[in-house]
């Protein structure tokens, strides 16, 4: 816990309008109209595609074992898929010609450009791994 007494006036003041003028996190409807996120990205899992599908969707795709993704606008976040050729998990239904599949999910990151999706295995259990896309490369990768 910070106590204002122990740091100066000045300090104080700065602190204050850092907090007040900060940008807050996107509210999840507002990722409806994100279109900042087409283009090459440099991930976690080296680069990755992703391109506009339909009128509220995106797809993508990234070299880690012929990876593809695709996300659909519902209800107030981002969701969809990933496939692969092979992964950890091998689920008991294929998905998209694959037996290596799971849920995503389109999250908000602290770190400004980048944003983390948020992953799991097949179709039940927890989507608690994180995707990170740091930033943008040239789209003429």
């Amino acid at each position: 816990m910070i106590h204002f007494r122990a740091i100066s006036a000045a300090r104080r003041a700065a602190f204050l309008a850092c907090a007040l003028l900060a940008p807050g996190p996107t509210a999840a409807g507002q990722w409806e109209s994100i279109e900042t996120f087409g283009g090459a990205w440099d991930t976690d899992w080296g680069a990755v595609w992703a391109f506009p599908s339909g009128p509220s969707g995106w797809r993508g795709t990234y070299a880690e074992d012929n990876g593809r993704f695709w996300l659909e606008f519902t209800d107030h976040v981002f969701e969809g898929y990933w496939v692969e050729d092979k992964a950890d998990v091998r689920c008991d239904t294929p998905l998209d010609g694959s037996h290596y599949w799971g849920r995503l999910q389109l999250g908000n990151s602290a770190r400004f450009p980048g944003f983390e999706m948020l992953w799991g295995y097949c179709d039940t259990g927890r989507i608690d791994k994180v995707w990170t896309f740091r930033e943008r490369l040239p789209d003429g990768l």
